[in-house]
């Protein structure tokens, strides 16, 4: 039974550097996945649970709270062309997110699920007002 801080590489190529209890990822560690994505921060029973980030392969990347392995709370969320959405997650909903950019805050947003999108298919338009 593994208990204490220790390196696991999985037979998939998954390496686990950090704490152990319980035999099971509990406390502050890396996760680090062959694709090229990597979560950093706190875990509970083998799950992302509590602060970190989550680097996917492309850059793109969640920094905030975590809940038995979801985005869950308040977040960072950074796109893979730069730009930075800040706010309250839920699972795949995002609950109000402020986009900022150069000038502070550009855009309020409310998602009811969260996908990728390629900037190519995204467009903003600022509103004219009257």
């Amino acid at each position: 039974m593994r208990k204490g801080s220790g390196t696991q590489t999985s037979a998939s190529g998954v390496t686990y550097t950090g704490e152990w209890d319980n035999d099971k990822m509990n406390g502050r560690g890396t996760l680090t996945h062959p694709s090229g994505a990597i979560y950093s921060g706190l875990f509970r029973d083998n799950m992302y649970h509590g602060k970190g980030t989550y680097r996917f392969p492309d850059g793109t990347e969640y920094t905030g709270t975590f809940n038995n392995n979801r985005f869950e709370g308040e977040g960072e969320f950074t796109d893979s062309q730069g730009l930075v959405w800040t706010g309250m997650f839920r699972n795949k909903a995002a609950l109000g997110l402020k986009l900022k950019g150069e000038r502070n805050v550009i855009l309020c947003v409310q998602f009811s699920h969260w996908w990728s999108a390629s900037p190519k298919y995204m467009s903003m338009h600022k509103q004219q007002s009257s």
